[in-house]
Protein backbone atom coordinates (compact mmCIF):
# COMPACT_ATOMS: atom_id res chain seq x y z
CA UNK A 1 0.00 0.00 0.00
CA UNK A 2 1.45 3.32 -1.13
CA UNK A 3 0.09 5.24 1.85
CA UNK A 4 2.07 3.09 4.30
CA UNK A 5 5.51 3.40 2.66
CA UNK A 6 5.07 7.15 2.25
CA UNK A 7 4.61 7.63 6.01
CA UNK A 8 8.33 7.32 6.98
CA UNK A 9 9.25 10.00 4.44
CA UNK A 10 6.68 12.38 5.93
CA UNK A 11 7.92 11.64 9.45
CA UNK A 12 11.52 12.48 8.49
CA UNK A 13 10.34 15.76 6.96
CA UNK A 14 8.42 16.42 10.15
CA UNK A 15 11.57 16.01 12.25
CA UNK A 16 13.48 18.42 9.97
CA UNK A 17 10.62 20.92 10.18
CA UNK A 18 10.47 20.76 13.98
CA UNK A 19 14.23 21.36 14.19
CA UNK A 20 13.86 24.31 11.82
CA UNK A 21 10.98 25.79 13.81
CA UNK A 22 13.19 25.71 16.91
CA UNK A 23 16.07 27.28 15.00
CA UNK A 24 13.74 29.89 13.46
CA UNK A 25 12.76 31.22 16.90
CA UNK A 26 16.39 32.20 17.48
CA UNK A 27 16.66 33.90 14.09
CA UNK A 28 13.63 36.20 14.31
CA UNK A 29 14.59 39.84 13.76
CA UNK A 30 12.49 42.24 15.89
CA UNK A 31 11.74 45.76 14.77
CA UNK A 32 14.35 48.14 16.15
CA UNK A 33 13.55 50.69 18.81
CA UNK A 34 15.56 53.89 19.05
CA UNK A 35 19.21 52.76 18.80
CA UNK A 36 21.26 53.21 21.96
CA UNK A 37 24.63 53.09 20.18
CA UNK A 38 25.86 53.93 16.68
CA UNK A 39 24.77 51.53 13.96
CA UNK A 40 27.08 50.40 11.15
CA UNK A 41 26.90 52.32 7.90
CA UNK A 42 24.60 50.33 5.61
CA UNK A 43 24.47 50.83 1.86
CA UNK A 44 21.02 49.85 0.58
CA UNK A 45 21.49 48.59 -2.98
CA UNK A 46 18.55 47.83 -5.28
CA UNK A 47 18.73 46.50 -8.86
CA UNK A 48 15.77 47.61 -10.96
CA UNK A 49 14.47 45.89 -14.08
CA UNK A 50 10.98 46.83 -15.35
CA UNK A 51 9.66 47.92 -11.93
CA UNK A 52 8.02 51.21 -12.94
CA UNK A 53 4.77 50.44 -11.07
CA UNK A 54 6.64 49.68 -7.86
CA UNK A 55 9.17 52.50 -7.81
CA UNK A 56 7.02 55.30 -6.29
CA UNK A 57 6.07 53.27 -3.21
CA UNK A 58 9.55 51.75 -2.92
CA UNK A 59 11.29 55.13 -2.94
CA UNK A 60 8.74 56.54 -0.51
CA UNK A 61 9.40 53.70 1.96
CA UNK A 62 13.15 54.16 1.62
CA UNK A 63 12.90 57.90 2.27
CA UNK A 64 10.81 57.22 5.41
CA UNK A 65 13.43 55.01 7.08
CA UNK A 66 14.26 56.04 10.66
CA UNK A 67 17.10 56.76 10.99
CA UNK A 68 17.98 57.34 7.36
CA UNK A 69 20.39 54.75 5.91
CA UNK A 70 23.96 55.78 5.20
CA UNK A 71 23.22 55.60 1.46
CA UNK A 72 20.58 54.24 -0.91
CA UNK A 73 21.54 53.44 -4.50
CA UNK A 74 19.32 52.11 -7.28
CA UNK A 75 20.67 50.69 -10.53
CA UNK A 76 18.47 50.47 -13.60
CA UNK A 77 19.21 47.23 -15.47
CA UNK A 78 18.11 48.22 -18.97
CA UNK A 79 14.41 48.58 -18.13
CA UNK A 80 11.93 48.80 -20.98
CA UNK A 81 8.84 49.99 -19.09
CA UNK A 82 9.76 53.57 -18.21
CA UNK A 83 11.62 52.78 -14.97
CA UNK A 84 14.72 54.70 -16.04
CA UNK A 85 12.64 57.71 -17.06
CA UNK A 86 10.87 57.72 -13.68
CA UNK A 87 14.17 57.48 -11.84
CA UNK A 88 15.62 60.31 -13.91
CA UNK A 89 12.68 62.56 -13.06
CA UNK A 90 12.46 61.73 -9.35
CA UNK A 91 15.94 60.88 -8.07
CA UNK A 92 19.32 62.60 -8.36
CA UNK A 93 22.10 60.86 -10.29
CA UNK A 94 24.34 58.79 -8.07
CA UNK A 95 27.29 60.70 -6.61
CA UNK A 96 29.77 59.15 -4.14
CA UNK A 97 29.02 60.40 -0.65
CA UNK A 98 25.43 61.42 -1.42
CA UNK A 99 22.69 59.63 0.59
CA UNK A 100 20.30 58.85 -2.28
CA UNK A 101 20.78 58.33 -5.99
CA UNK A 102 20.52 56.11 -9.03
CA UNK A 103 22.49 55.22 -12.13
CA UNK A 104 22.00 53.16 -15.27
CA UNK A 105 24.05 49.98 -15.51
CA UNK A 106 26.66 49.89 -18.30
CA UNK A 107 25.82 47.54 -21.21
CA UNK A 108 25.59 43.99 -19.91
CA UNK A 109 28.27 41.56 -21.15
CA UNK A 110 26.64 38.68 -23.05
CA UNK A 111 27.67 36.03 -20.51
CA UNK A 112 26.22 37.87 -17.49
CA UNK A 113 22.69 37.56 -16.09
CA UNK A 114 21.19 41.03 -15.82
CA UNK A 115 20.49 41.08 -12.07
CA UNK A 116 23.99 39.81 -11.27
CA UNK A 117 25.51 42.51 -13.47
CA UNK A 118 23.44 45.26 -11.82
CA UNK A 119 24.32 43.99 -8.31
CA UNK A 120 27.99 43.86 -9.27
CA UNK A 121 27.83 47.49 -10.40
CA UNK A 122 26.08 48.51 -7.19
CA UNK A 123 28.57 46.68 -5.00
CA UNK A 124 31.54 48.32 -6.72
CA UNK A 125 30.19 51.82 -5.94
CA UNK A 126 28.87 51.38 -2.38
CA UNK A 127 30.74 52.99 0.52
CA UNK A 128 29.00 51.60 3.61
CA UNK A 129 30.34 49.13 6.15
CA UNK A 130 27.71 46.62 5.01
CA UNK A 131 26.16 46.18 1.57
CA UNK A 132 22.47 45.29 1.83
CA UNK A 133 21.01 44.11 -1.49
CA UNK A 134 17.20 44.31 -1.67
CA UNK A 135 14.76 43.40 -4.43
CA UNK A 136 12.56 46.19 -5.76
CA UNK A 137 9.31 44.36 -4.92
CA UNK A 138 9.85 44.47 -1.16
CA UNK A 139 7.70 46.45 1.26
CA UNK A 140 9.53 47.90 4.27
CA UNK A 141 8.63 49.07 7.76
CA UNK A 142 10.06 52.48 8.67
CA UNK A 143 12.71 50.83 10.88
CA UNK A 144 13.49 47.84 8.64
CA UNK A 145 16.96 49.06 7.64
CA UNK A 146 17.88 50.07 11.19
CA UNK A 147 16.70 46.66 12.43
CA UNK A 148 18.91 44.91 9.91
CA UNK A 149 21.81 47.21 10.78
CA UNK A 150 21.50 46.29 14.45
CA UNK A 151 21.56 42.56 13.64
CA UNK A 152 24.56 43.03 11.37
CA UNK A 153 26.37 44.86 14.16
CA UNK A 154 25.46 42.49 16.99
CA UNK A 155 24.94 39.14 15.28
CA UNK A 156 27.23 36.23 14.51
CA UNK A 157 30.15 36.85 12.22
CA UNK A 158 29.17 35.81 8.69
CA UNK A 159 30.25 36.73 5.20
CA UNK A 160 26.68 36.48 3.88
CA UNK A 161 23.61 37.38 5.93
CA UNK A 162 20.27 36.67 4.26
CA UNK A 163 16.67 37.02 5.44
CA UNK A 164 13.35 35.44 4.49
CA UNK A 165 10.57 38.06 4.21
CA UNK A 166 6.86 37.55 4.62
CA UNK A 167 5.39 36.26 1.36
CA UNK A 168 2.35 38.06 -0.04
CA UNK A 169 0.10 36.37 -2.58
CA UNK A 170 -2.05 38.40 -4.96
CA UNK A 171 -4.38 35.43 -5.50
CA UNK A 172 -4.95 31.92 -4.18
CA UNK A 173 -3.29 30.16 -7.16
CA UNK A 174 -0.20 32.39 -6.83
CA UNK A 175 -0.12 31.72 -3.10
CA UNK A 176 -0.36 27.97 -3.57
CA UNK A 177 2.52 28.05 -6.04
CA UNK A 178 4.62 30.20 -3.69
CA UNK A 179 3.86 27.71 -0.91
CA UNK A 180 6.14 25.22 -2.67
CA UNK A 181 9.17 27.39 -1.85
CA UNK A 182 9.04 27.37 1.98
CA UNK A 183 7.84 23.76 1.90
CA UNK A 184 10.88 22.73 -0.15
CA UNK A 185 13.27 24.67 2.09
CA UNK A 186 11.95 24.14 5.60
CA UNK A 187 11.00 20.44 5.36
CA UNK A 188 14.10 19.29 3.46
CA UNK A 189 16.97 21.57 4.51
CA UNK A 190 18.10 21.73 8.15
CA UNK A 191 18.78 25.44 8.68
CA UNK A 192 21.58 24.74 11.15
CA UNK A 193 23.34 22.78 8.40
CA UNK A 194 22.64 25.54 5.88
CA UNK A 195 24.45 27.98 8.16
CA UNK A 196 27.31 25.89 9.50
CA UNK A 197 27.87 22.70 7.51
CA UNK A 198 30.68 23.19 4.97
CA UNK A 199 29.20 21.04 2.21
CA UNK A 200 27.85 23.24 -0.62
CA UNK A 201 24.77 21.03 -1.01
CA UNK A 202 23.44 22.70 2.16
CA UNK A 203 23.92 26.20 0.76
CA UNK A 204 20.86 28.45 0.83
CA UNK A 205 20.30 32.19 0.50
CA UNK A 206 17.36 34.38 -0.45
CA UNK A 207 18.27 36.94 -3.10
CA UNK A 208 15.50 39.30 -2.00
CA UNK A 209 17.54 40.24 1.10
CA UNK A 210 21.31 39.68 1.21
CA UNK A 211 24.04 41.54 3.09
CA UNK A 212 27.84 41.36 2.84
CA UNK A 213 30.62 43.22 4.66
CA UNK A 214 31.88 45.76 2.13
CA UNK A 215 35.57 44.84 2.34
CA UNK A 216 34.71 41.18 1.87
CA UNK A 217 32.38 41.89 -1.05
CA UNK A 218 34.83 44.08 -2.92
CA UNK A 219 37.65 41.58 -2.36
CA UNK A 220 35.73 38.41 -3.33
CA UNK A 221 33.23 40.00 -5.76
CA UNK A 222 30.54 37.35 -5.13
CA UNK A 223 28.27 38.34 -8.02
CA UNK A 224 31.17 37.96 -10.43
CA UNK A 225 31.63 34.41 -9.16
CA UNK A 226 28.04 33.59 -10.20
CA UNK A 227 27.77 36.01 -13.10
CA UNK A 228 25.90 33.57 -15.38
CA UNK A 229 23.64 31.92 -12.75
CA UNK A 230 19.90 32.49 -13.24
CA UNK A 231 19.32 31.45 -9.60
CA UNK A 232 22.12 33.56 -8.20
CA UNK A 233 21.22 33.45 -4.51
CA UNK A 234 21.44 29.68 -3.96
CA UNK A 235 24.48 29.48 -6.24
CA UNK A 236 26.11 32.27 -4.23
CA UNK A 237 25.53 30.37 -1.00
CA UNK A 238 26.97 27.17 -2.46
CA UNK A 239 29.97 28.99 -3.91
CA UNK A 240 30.77 30.76 -0.64
CA UNK A 241 30.49 27.48 1.27
CA UNK A 242 33.10 26.02 -1.05
CA UNK A 243 35.37 28.87 0.03
CA UNK A 244 34.76 28.04 3.69
CA UNK A 245 32.78 31.24 4.34
CA UNK A 246 29.90 31.44 6.82
CA UNK A 247 26.22 32.14 6.21
CA UNK A 248 23.49 33.43 8.52
CA UNK A 249 19.78 32.97 7.66
CA UNK A 250 17.31 35.29 9.41
CA UNK A 251 13.56 35.33 9.90
CA UNK A 252 12.81 38.71 8.36
CA UNK A 253 9.01 38.56 8.36
CA UNK A 254 8.66 41.57 10.68
CA UNK A 255 10.94 43.72 8.49
CA UNK A 256 10.10 42.86 4.90
CA UNK A 257 7.10 41.79 2.86
CA UNK A 258 7.48 40.65 -0.72
CA UNK A 259 4.96 40.28 -3.52
CA UNK A 260 7.35 38.70 -6.06
CA UNK A 261 4.77 38.11 -8.79
CA UNK A 262 1.51 39.98 -9.32
CA UNK A 263 -0.13 37.43 -11.63
CA UNK A 264 -0.15 33.66 -11.98
CA UNK A 265 1.46 34.01 -15.42
CA UNK A 266 4.39 35.95 -13.94
CA UNK A 267 4.71 33.43 -11.12
CA UNK A 268 4.74 30.48 -13.52
CA UNK A 269 7.44 32.15 -15.64
CA UNK A 270 9.53 33.04 -12.60
CA UNK A 271 9.44 29.59 -11.08
CA UNK A 272 9.98 27.98 -14.49
CA UNK A 273 13.20 30.00 -14.71
CA UNK A 274 14.34 28.70 -11.32
CA UNK A 275 12.89 25.20 -11.08
CA UNK A 276 15.70 23.16 -12.59
CA UNK A 277 18.34 25.48 -11.11
CA UNK A 278 16.98 24.76 -7.60
CA UNK A 279 17.18 21.01 -8.24
CA UNK A 280 20.68 21.27 -9.71
CA UNK A 281 20.17 19.62 -13.11
CA UNK A 282 17.49 18.43 -15.52
CA UNK A 283 17.86 14.83 -14.38
CA UNK A 284 17.57 15.84 -10.71
CA UNK A 285 14.48 17.90 -11.54
CA UNK A 286 12.85 14.86 -13.18
CA UNK A 287 13.55 12.82 -10.05
CA UNK A 288 12.09 15.56 -7.84
CA UNK A 289 8.97 15.86 -10.02
CA UNK A 290 8.36 12.10 -9.85
CA UNK A 291 9.04 12.02 -6.11
CA UNK A 292 6.51 14.77 -5.45
CA UNK A 293 3.89 12.82 -7.37
CA UNK A 294 4.69 9.58 -5.57
CA UNK A 295 4.74 10.98 -2.05
CA UNK A 296 1.95 13.55 -2.10
CA UNK A 297 -0.50 12.67 -4.88
CA UNK A 298 -0.34 8.89 -5.38
CA UNK A 299 -1.65 8.10 -1.86
CA UNK A 300 -4.66 10.31 -2.54
CA UNK A 301 -5.20 8.68 -5.92
CA UNK A 302 -4.92 5.26 -4.30
CA UNK A 303 -7.54 6.26 -1.75
CA UNK A 304 -9.92 7.38 -4.49
CA UNK A 305 -9.47 4.11 -6.39
CA UNK A 306 -9.52 1.51 -3.62
CA UNK A 307 -11.11 3.42 -0.75
CA UNK A 308 -9.65 5.62 1.98
CA UNK A 309 -8.44 4.08 5.21
CA UNK A 310 -6.57 5.31 8.28
CA UNK A 311 -3.19 5.30 6.48
CA UNK A 312 -4.51 7.68 3.84
CA UNK A 313 -5.93 9.91 6.55
CA UNK A 314 -2.64 10.03 8.43
CA UNK A 315 -0.73 10.80 5.21
CA UNK A 316 -3.09 13.64 4.35
CA UNK A 317 -2.96 15.16 7.84
CA UNK A 318 0.83 14.96 8.06
CA UNK A 319 1.27 16.43 4.57
CA UNK A 320 -1.18 19.24 5.32
CA UNK A 321 0.67 20.03 8.57
CA UNK A 322 4.04 20.09 6.78
CA UNK A 323 2.76 22.51 4.17
CA UNK A 324 0.88 24.65 6.71
CA UNK A 325 3.79 25.03 9.15
CA UNK A 326 6.46 25.63 6.49
CA UNK A 327 4.24 28.18 4.76
CA UNK A 328 3.63 29.94 8.09
CA UNK A 329 7.42 30.24 8.52
CA UNK A 330 7.35 32.46 5.41
CA UNK A 331 4.22 34.39 6.33
CA UNK A 332 1.62 32.44 4.35
CA UNK A 333 -1.76 31.51 5.91
CA UNK A 334 -1.88 28.22 7.80
CA UNK A 335 -5.03 27.12 5.98
CA UNK A 336 -3.08 26.90 2.72
CA UNK A 337 -1.81 23.58 4.07
CA UNK A 338 -5.19 21.94 3.60
CA UNK A 339 -4.97 22.67 -0.14
CA UNK A 340 -1.51 21.15 -0.59
CA UNK A 341 -2.66 18.79 -3.42
CA UNK A 342 -3.37 21.89 -5.52
CA UNK A 343 0.09 23.28 -4.67
CA UNK A 344 1.63 20.03 -5.88
CA UNK A 345 -0.37 20.06 -9.12
CA UNK A 346 0.60 23.67 -9.92
CA UNK A 347 4.19 22.97 -8.88
CA UNK A 348 4.34 19.89 -11.13
CA UNK A 349 3.23 21.93 -14.13
CA UNK A 350 5.85 24.57 -13.42
CA UNK A 351 8.65 22.06 -12.80
CA UNK A 352 7.99 20.11 -16.02
CA UNK A 353 7.85 23.42 -17.88
CA UNK A 354 11.22 24.33 -16.37
CA UNK A 355 12.59 20.93 -17.42
CA UNK A 356 11.45 21.65 -20.98
CA UNK A 357 13.11 25.09 -20.95
CA UNK A 358 16.41 23.77 -19.65
CA UNK A 359 16.33 20.81 -22.05
CA UNK A 360 16.15 23.35 -24.88
CA UNK A 361 19.12 25.18 -23.37
CA UNK A 362 17.53 28.58 -22.73
CA UNK A 363 15.20 30.40 -20.34
CA UNK A 364 13.28 33.63 -20.81
CA UNK A 365 12.94 36.27 -18.10
CA UNK A 366 11.91 39.93 -18.20
CA UNK A 367 12.38 40.19 -21.93
CA UNK A 368 15.79 38.55 -22.00
CA UNK A 369 16.93 35.13 -23.14
CA UNK A 370 19.62 33.33 -21.15
CA UNK A 371 21.54 30.25 -22.21
CA UNK A 372 21.56 27.48 -19.62
CA UNK A 373 23.34 24.17 -19.39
Amino acid sequence: MIARWVLPILLVQGVILLANLRHWKRRRVPLAVEPTHPLPKVSVLIPVRNERHRLPSLVRMLRCQKPAPFEVILCDDGSEDGSAEWLRENLPPYQPGEPFGWFAAPPKPPDWVGKNWACHQLGSRAQGDWLLFLDADLSLHETSIASMARVLAEGEQAQLVTAVPSLHASSLPVGLLKLMVPFSVFTLLPLAFAEKHPHPAFGFANGQVMAFPREYYQWVQPHRLVHNAVLEDVQLARTLKKRGDRLCILDGRTLFRVSMYDTLSEAVDGFSKNGVAICGSVSSAVVVALALLAVYLLPLLEGLLVGFNVWHGVDYLLSAMLFAASGWMAGLPLWYGALYPLSILIGEFVLWRSILWYSRGKVLWKGREYRVR
